[in-house]
């Protein structure tokens, strides 16, 4: 099993590349985000990953080895070295984990509608977001691993099994968590959900009381609004700007609340920090200070959406906020739907000890678990390696067709569109300046074979001038694209006709 490892270089520092990389492995190792037989990427891969040559990877491998962090496994690979301040930790702090999660003693405590499929004008170009690649899934291996649960399945396996999900599978993804988002995370942490929604619907259930104060972005999903929504709390819109949530808002709302003797200040921030939905920005390390700094202040807590960290295209790869977290204030929700396929409903929630057991006793009385052979299967496709060379391949094939969406608005549109968030994820955000209704856009597009996402829904405060949508493009070959592009032209050109004959 071999994962990205996060490292940044400095170009500007007067210290060797060979030192910096020593010195990021040293102190993931001490501040907990690698710990004992992780394994670390052959030298040659880190080396193509941070455009150095191997001969630099080599060095700062061979001072750690002979400093005793790592240690080589002939025919297996670079692994970290089980440490003895991992052993004394665990022999000298009794873990806020340690307790019985399996069973009952624990216990106590409006869909949006699809579109109808027109027959006359089928479609043949669907800009739909969040949908992975379904003709690049390498189906044989997860048909493997599903095969391999299937034999391995024991009555345990099959009957009703631990709320928070199966052992292996939270063991990977602490180690993919500890690797590429710089989170010293441990399994009991984890909780396995059935997608990154439930994960949502628990924590309002457990959180929100009516009345209570919501804050979220502004853009944002309106699933995630109705989600808090139907838990009667009250939704407090914080505009996004180019380094992300606007913080200093928060601080103004708070001062409001003061200042009108409101007796309930807000209990949750919900952010997506790494890309910004459905903006596309990055939360700048300034902005995620003051949010820490904020939500300590205030006795808040801050739900960190990771939906698509896995994918960026430019620019050094950034950690989770939860990284950076040491009061225990982040709740660091992820899934797997967007990577691999959404059918597969596996999500997990990073949880502080506090939350672990009224989080669990939710989940219990609400579905008892998540499928028990799926999570087997997916703990085997991510400890062969399969997880980690798909997300590389995916990387390079939605980086091309995302550098074809922006060539072909460009082509277009020229002028006239204005993108965001290129620099990750799975879509873009695009706002056209144009006369004619967005709705009426779309409605035209889709007589030309075209399906479209109006993307005003998103913004709660001050709304975009001109029509904006949201465009996927992780599931449409180069080809569809510019297609799809070119009929999206020619609908918007009609649709502006039409109603200037109004």
């Amino acid at each position: 099993m071999k994962h990205d490892l996060l490292i940044t270089l400095d170009k500007e520092r007067q210290i060797p590349f060979s030192r910096q990389i020593y010195e990021q492995v040293r102190y993931a190792i001490h501040s907990g985000a690698l710990t004992g037989g992780d394994p670390l990427p052959p030298s040659r891969t880190l080396a193509n990953q941070l455009g150095v040559s191997r001969s630099v990877i080599l060095q700062s491998y061979e001072l750690l080895q002979a400093e005793g962090y790592l240690e080589m496994r002939k025919g297996a690979g670079t692994f970290i070295a089980e440490l003895t301040l991992e052993e004394k930790v665990t022999k000298d702090y009794e873990s806020p984990y340690n307790f019985i999660t399996k069973g009952p003693d624990f216990l106590t405590l409006n869909p949006p509608l699809t579109s109808e499929v027109d027959h006359l004008n089928p479609v043949f170009c669907d800009f739909r977001h969040g949908v992975p690649a379904w003709d690049a899934f390498p189906m044989d291996q997860w048909q493997k691993a599903l095969m391999n649960a299937c034999r391995r399945a024991s009555p345990d396996t099959l009957g009703y099994g631990p709320a928070e999900g199966s052992l292996g599978l939270r063991r990977e993804i602490a180690r993919l968590l500890r690797s590429t988002r710089s989170m010293p995370v441990v399994p009991e942490q984890i909780v396995i959900t059935s997608g990154a929604t439930q994960a949502l619907d628990i924590l309002s259930r457990i959180f929100l009381f009516k009345g209570d104060h919501v804050i979220v972005e502004d853009p944002s999903h309106s699933v995630v609004r109705e989600i808090f929504s139907f838990a009667g709390a009250e939704v407090i819109p914080v505009k996004v700007d180019q380094d992300g949530i606007c913080v200093e808002e928060l601080q103004t709302n708070s001062d409001n609340d003061k200042e009108a003797n409101l007796i309930k200040s807000p209990k949750l921030v919900y952010v997506t920090p790494s890309h910004q939905f459905p903006f596309g920005t990055t939360l700048s390390l300034k902005r995620r200070v003051q949010l820490l700094d904020w939500t300590k202040a205030n006795q808040a807590f801050i739900i960190e959406d990771d939906y698509d960290s896995e994918y960026r295209y430019e620019g050094p790869k950034i950690s989770a906020l939860a990284g950076l977290d040491v009061e225990g204030r982040v709740i660091y929700v992820g899934s797997f739907s967007k990577v691999l396929f959404p059918s597969l409903r596996i999500g997990y929630v990073v949880l502080p000890p506090a939350l672990l057991q009224p989080f669990l006793a939710v989940k219990w009385i609400t579905d008892r678990m998540s499928s028990a052979l799926d999570q087997e299967a997916l703990a085997e496709f991510i400890q062969n390696g399969h997880y980690a060379r798909h997300v590389t391949q995916m990387g390079k094939l939605y980086a091309s067709r995302r550098a074809c969406l922006v060539n072909s608005l460009n082509t277009e549109f020229g002028s006239r569109v204005r993108y965001y968030g290129e620099e990750a994820g799975l879509h873009l955000l695009i706002e056209l300046e144009s006369d004619a209704e967005e709705n009426r856009i779309a409605e035209v597009a889709l007589r030309y074979g075209v399906r479209v996402y109006p993307a005003s829904s998103y913004f709660l405060g001050s709304k975009p001038k001109g029509p904006v949508f949201l465009l996927g493009y992780s599931n449409l070959s180069e080809n569809q694209i510019k297609m799809g592009v070119n009929r999206l032209m020619l609908a918007e050109t009609e649709a502006t006709v039409s109603r200037s004959h109004l």
